[in-house]
């Protein structure tokens, strides 16, 4: 059977040879821990050269790994994986809500810099009078900022919104925030609502202008104590 660990070590070769932006696990092992082969997404920077190039070299690097497990590699430059999944595709789509991504370039500041953008984003949102959409980026914002500390401590990436759950995590990794438990069950709220309902937002009703200011301000806070963690 071939585990994740087996995933990880051909994530490595991959990542030591092409310098890929992305490497992401996807198919049975993503879902299950074990499988019979080994599916994987490498995606490339576009200025990685020609596509018959880069094939040509993952077929290198995996060459050793073939002796020990099936492997089904695709590889596609960044650019191309954009136009495809803009234009829906079924097979990208079903990567990004099941597949598990193994190795990101630059991860922490890519990190940061989309909470940062989600911040702005919320700050704009508020000040325009859209409280339900304020409230949404603020969460993205905390949540990203975490994550970004988390990944900086070498966490690999999990597919979890909950803050509760990266504020856990992030004790194991001497991470700590000053987040109240109220401010932890407040966030969260705000994502578990993030569909339209009867109830808006949060569940007591539709998000206030109070609301919004709150969870744009605890945005605030998480970010600095994070960016203020990473320059230790």
């Amino acid at each position: 059977m071939v585990t994740v660990e087996d995933a990880k070590e051909v994530t490595d070769s991959i990542v030591k040879r092409l310098r890929p932006v992305s490497v992401i696990l996807f198919g049975s092992i993503a879902r299950e821990g074990v499988g019979t082969d080994l599916d994987l997404l490498v995606i490339t920077d576009d200025k990685s050269g020609a596509a018959g190039d880069a094939n040509l070299l993952l077929h290198k690097c995996l060459k050793r790994f073939y002796k020990k497990f099936p492997i089904d590699p695709f590889i596609i430059p960044q650019s191309l994986l954009n136009k495809y999944y803009s234009k829906g595709s079924p097979f990208l789509r079903l990567i990004t809500k099941e597949g598990r991504v193994l190795y990101m370039k630059d991860a922490v500041k890519e990190w940061i810099k989309h909470s940062g953008d989600e911040l702005n984003m919320a700050v704009y949102l508020l000040q325009g009078g859209f409280f339900k959409g304020a409230c949404y980026h603020a969460q993205q914002s905390i949540e990203k900022s975490i994550k970004a500390g988390l990944l900086n401590k070498a966490w690999e990436l999990e597919k979890t919104h909950s803050i509760e759950r990266l504020i856990a995590i992030g004790k194991d990794y001497k991470i700590r925030l000053k987040l109240s438990d109220e401010e932890m069950v407040f966030i969260d709220s705000i994502y578990r609502g993030r569909y339209p309902a009867e109830a808006g937002l949060l569940p007591l009703g539709e998000p206030s202008k109070a609301d919004a200011e709150k969870a744009v301000n605890i945005a605030k806070r998480i970010s600095k104590q994070i960016q203020a963690a990473l320059k230790k």
